[in-house]
């Protein structure tokens, strides 16, 4: 069996992304698993999305935050929402993407808006409701990977 050069180029890159990810367990977008308590597992969870949408993160935002208004474009619902049982003494929130992505987080303490690569909320996070929207800079689709961990990095 022969490959020509494009087909085993392809199948490399298919290899090494399986390589890659390999061990992570990752949720769909639409998961149902979005109550975490202190020490959940598996640590990092993660899930993969792509943005979308035409709405400006500043509507969504709704105000200023202590960093500025909010960039970029997103759909009007959250991307996720996760609800965190108790509080978490540390916290990350990351996205992972190739592209120009922006990361809004409406919490109980406050609205967080985070545009430069790979974007990361972390720290202290109290309990409750918090919704996630992933977006980009220009409105386009793009691919991500939201990692949700407690291990500092």
């Amino acid at each position: 069996m022969s490959f020509s050069s494009r087909q085993l180029g392809l199948l490399m890159a298919t290899c090494l992304s399986m390589a890659v990810m390999h061990g992570l367990p990752v949720v769909s977008q639409n998961s149902s698993q979005n109550l975490l308590s202190p020490r959940f597992s598996p640590d990092p969870l993660i899930y993969n999305g792509v943005t979308s949408g035409s709405t400006p993160l500043s509507a969504l935002a709704g105000a200023q935050t202590i960093k500025g208004r909010c960039q970029g474009f997103a759909t009007d619902k959250p991307n996720h929402k996760i609800r965190l049982k108790e509080p978490f003494g540390f916290l990350s929130l990351k996205v992972f993407s190739g592209g120009d992505i922006t990361l809004l987080v409406k919490g109980p303490d406050g609205i967080y808006c985070r545009d430069e690569p790979n974007p990361e909320l972390s720290g202290a996070w109290p309990a409750g409701e918090y919704q996630v929207w992933v977006g980009s800079k220009s409105g386009d689709r793009t691919q991500y990977r939201l990692s949700i961990s407690e291990t500092r990095q």
